[in-house]
């Protein structure tokens, strides 16, 4: 096919491409102004009053699980490492039959505002407060990774024209040294700072209608650029499918036994259902925008909304990934001269490249800056954004639920009136927003991290299995108590926790040892089973620690399990 004449490139980004961006900025903060004017209690501010639109919370909720680290790190995952992220799609199906018919429905009968409140009806305060904990640390991490990801790609986006445009049209009164250090930490307080406002301001109603633009902006972002690479290419997905799986890079083997074999099909898909099974069995970033919802129906097709879109996304976003496969493999010369270097590297020995290889992370952000027409640029970089944005505003209005409910009023010996607990809660807002902004700044301080996807895997989602596991183990192991289920958590996040940080505990051993050896551990588990492997842990030692510790009293499992639940039990008053 011959390619399609098309604008050219930008060589950096246009002031057409920054003033779309600072449009979308305001359109953001203003709708936080206008939720606020209708927000009267705590119930507005964390649920919205449970009478959200059903597609407004499941396009919120997949803008939300989207975030930079897969917006970003799926195509970079997909460019380094071949067609094997792509499979993940397809436990999809499978998910939402688990979550739209078993765990939707049953939390939707208990009417909640913070998931956790359920571990203490079923086991009792202990487990409630471990999973708070757990979910804490997952979402203070995962915050400010969003924002250090989301800082560090608009950053090199926007470094060799930005800081010169500002300083010129300031008079020289504010201005950037060169070697880009600041100007990296400018973005990234300043993404922490916009999110922060209009969450402050507007609650989860705030939260779920600027996830709606922000959803339409980051799709948008990835079709322009999967047309673009189209026109220049003149070649279209059958042969970037074709090239990938031929070209450079090898299809994934079906399965291994040797579970330190990075990606195989069946590590991909069973990390793939029990990532969705544990997220929306657990995650109060997910549970909340089912509670959202004024009936079990509804928050049924808040699911179905989030998981098309979740298939149309993880397709489009690996289709970006082989896209730019496919293009800078006929046009290296565009490359910077190190990324060009790695590239033919890439080309050369692509079984060599490993999940550490930052390289193809950095691809998408330059093509976006260099390769785009002018004022595409400016949208795919408010889709980089929107797409941080959406999970920033979710992750501290959730994190501030969690705080307020499970903590301050849980502890609390006299409750708070109306007002008093809502100015609290946009206090905790900006100090949630504060502290996971100063995360994000410290994580420049170590370096260059991991790739974006390795990252995510090692780090936050190392603790989501166990989590997830805790929730299961209430709902369809009647025999399961609290102490037993403490015991399997705990032993759950160790194993998922040592999985996640091989790697550093392995230079931290040879390093305390002073052996002359490279490692001691030897090669790390694949990020792919790290999830399943905790989960299994938490889920086997629960289950063999009920044989010794006792049963649940009767108050525990009426309309809390599975089981009683199919008798028709409610739960005990």
């Amino acid at each position: 096919m011959t390619p399609l004449p098309l604008i050219a490139a930008a060589s950096g980004l246009h002031p057409i491409d920054y003033g779309i961006v600072f449009v979308y900025m305001l359109a953001m903060v203003a709708i936080g102004w206008w939720c606020s004017r209708t927000q009267e209690s705590t119930e507005d501010f964390f649920v919205g009053g449970r009478n959200m639109p059903w597609w407004a919370t499941g396009l919120s909720l997949i803008a939300t699980m989207m975030s930079t680290l897969s917006y970003l790190g799926v195509p970079g995952e997909i460019f380094g490492q071949g067609i094997g992220m792509l499979l993940q799609f397809t436990a999809l199906p499978f998910a939402f039959l688990i979550i739209g018919w078993v765990w939707v429905p049953f939390f939707m009968k208990l009417r909640l505002t913070s998931a956790y409140e359920y571990l203490e009806l079923r086991f009792g305060a202990t487990i409630r407060m471990l999973a708070v904990a757990l979910f804490l640390y997952m979402r203070f991490v995962w915050l400010g990774l969003i924002i250090y990801s989301a800082g560090v790609a608009v950053a090199d986006m926007t470094s060799d024209t930005a800081p010169g445009a500002i300083s010129s049209l300031t008079g020289g009164l504010i201005h950037f040294p060169e070697d880009g250090g600041a100007w990296r930490m400018f973005i990234l307080i300043s993404t922490g700072i916009v999110a922060t406002i209009y969450t402050t301001l507007g609650g989860i109603k705030a939260v779920i209608w600027t996830d709606v633009i922000q959803f339409l902006v980051l799709f948008a972002g990835a079709v322009v650029t999967l047309l673009v690479v189209f026109g220049r290419t003149g070649t279209g997905p059958v042969a970037w499918f074709h090239e990938a799986t031929t070209m450079s890079h090898k299809l994934p083997p079906f399965f291994s036994v040797d579970p330190r074999t990075r990606t195989t099909i069946v590590a991909v898909f069973v990390n793939g259902l029990l990532w969705h099974v544990c997220t929306h069995a657990s995650d109060q970033v997910a549970l909340q925008r089912y509670f959202c919802n004024d009936s079990a129906k509804s928050a049924r097709k808040t699911a179905a909304v989030n998981f098309f879109f979740d298939a149309v996304m993880s397709i489009l976003l690996a289709f970006v990934g082989l896209a730019l496969l496919a293009y800078y493999q006929r046009n290296t010369a565009e490359l910077p001269t190190a990324m060009a270097d790695a590239m033919h590297g890439m080309l050369a020995e692509p079984a060599n490249i490993t999940g550490k290889n930052v390289f193809a992370d950095k691809v998408f952000p330059f093509f976006i800056a260099h390769g785009l027409p002018i004022g595409i640029s400016g949208i795919v970089v408010a889709g980089v954004f929107a797409v941080a944005q959406s999970s920033i505003d979710s992750g501290i209005n959730s994190t501030c639920t969690v705080i307020m409910v499970d903590l301050i009023r849980r502890f609390r010996r006299e409750p708070l009136n109306e007002t008093a607990e809502l100015r609290l809660a946009q206090v905790l807002t900006l100090s949630i927003g504060t502290l996971v902004t100063g995360i994000a700044v410290a994580a420049v301080w170590f370096g260059e991290l991991s790739s974006i996807m390795e990252l995510q895997m090692q780090s936050f989602n190392a603790v989501l299995g166990p989590l997830g596991a805790v929730f299961m183990a209430g709902f369809l192991l009647p025999r399961v108590n609290q102490k037993s289920v403490v015991c399997g958590g705990l032993a759950g996040a160790m194993c998922g926790l040592t999985l996640g940080f091989w790697a550093p505990i392995d230079r931290l051993l040879v390093s305390a040892s002073g052996s002359a050896q490279e490692s001691l551990l030897g090669p790390a588990v694949s990020p792919f089973w790290i999830i399943p492997f905790s989960w299994l842990t938490a889920v086997v030692v629960a289950l063999i620690c009920s044989l010794f510790c006792g049963r649940p009293t009767q108050t525990q499992l009426q309309g809390l399990t599975w089981w009683s639940v199919r008798r028709g039990e409610n739960r005990a008053a």
